[in-house]
C-alpha cells in the first residue's frame, strides 16, 4: 500500500516543477548585470541561484595595466644654501657667535664692546662704557662689594632690571644676563638722548668720561675711566 503513495507524491512534484514558468524579466535582468558585472561579480538570476559573471577575452585584456612611460626629464639639482653673510659680512649671529667665544676665553671687557655695537653703539661709546666697566668690576660679572655687585655695580643687586637674578655663580650666563641689564640701564634708566649723545663721542676716553659722568655717577667723578682699557677695545673693535 505504500508504494503508490510515493509514486502519487513524486508524479504530483514533478507536474509541480515543470508548470513553474520562467520569469523572463528576471532572466533578462540577470543577464544585463551579469554582463556589466567586473570579472568574479555575483548575480542572482531570479531562480534563487548565484551566478559568477565569468569575464570575456577582450575584458581581460583592456583589464591589464599599460606600462608607466619612463621620464627622460633629468631632475634638477636642489641649489646649496647660500653661506654668504650680509654685505656688511657682520650678521647679527657672527656678532653674536663672537661675543660668546671672548666670553668664553674670559676676555670679558672686549666681549661687552662687542655686544654693545651688535645692539647699535659706536665703537668709541661701546670702547668707553668697557672701560668704566673695568673700574667698576675689573669686568668681572661675579664681582661683589659695597652692597652692590656685577659688571657696573647693581645697589642692591635685586636693583639690576629687567632679569635681577645676576648672580649665580654661572659666568657665562650671569654675563649674558647682566649685558642685556646693562642695556635696559642705559636706555630706559638714565634715557636714550643721553646714549644717543654717548654714541656721538668718536673719541674711546672722552666716551668713558660721559659714560662716568652721566651713567655710572661715581662719588669722584671719572675714578672709573681707565684710558688704557678704552683706547685697546676700541682698537680692538676696529676703531
Amino acid at each position: 500500500m505504500a508504494a503508490p503513495a510515493v509514486a502519487l507524491v513524486a508524479g504530483f512534484a514533478s507536474y509541480k516543477a515543470q508548470s513553474q514558468p520562467l520569469n523572463p524579466v528576471a532572466s533578462s535582468l540577470a543577464s544585463y548585470h551579469q554582463r556589466g558585472l567586473p570579472p568574479g561579480g555575483i548575480v542572482a538570476d531570479g531562480s534563487g541561484t548565484a551566478m559568477i559573471a565569468q569575464p570575456s577575452s577582450s575584458a581581460k585584456a583592456s583589464a591589464k595595466p599599460a606600462k608607466a612611460a619612463q621620464s627622460v626629464t633629468a631632475k634638477a639639482p636642489t641649489p646649496a644654501p647660500s653661506t654668504q653673510s650680509g654685505s656688511s659680512g657682520n650678521s647679527a649671529a657672527s656678532l653674536q657667535a663672537s661675543v660668546q667665544k671672548d666670553i668664553a676665553s674670559g676676555n670679558d671687557l672686549l666681549a661687552i664692546g662687542q655686544y654693545l655695537v651688535e645692539n647699535g653703539y659706536s665703537a668709541a661709546a661701546a670702547a668707553g662704557v668697557a672701560s668704566c666697566v673695568d673700574g667698576e668690576s675689573g669686568g668681572n660679572p661675579e664681582s661683589v662689594g659695597s652692597g652692590g655687585g656685577g659688571l657696573i655695580g647693581w645697589t642692591p643687586l635685586s636693583s639690576a632690571a629687567p632679569n635681577p637674578n645676576v648672580i649665580t655663580g654661572n659666568v657665562a650666563q650671569d654675563m649674558m644676563t647682566q649685558l642685556a641689564d646693562l642695556l635696559y640701564y642705559n636706555s630706559t634708566e638714565i634715557g636714550q638722548s643721553l646714549v644717543v649723545e654717548l654714541n656721538s663721542n668718536t673719541d674711546p676716553v672722552a666716551a668713558a668720561d660721559f659714560f662716568s659722568q652721566y651713567f655710572e655717577k661715581p662719588a669722584v667723578t671719572d675714578s672709573d675711566v681707565v684710558p688704557a682699557v678704552a683706547e685697546q677695545v676700541f682698537s680692538e673693535l676696529g676703531g
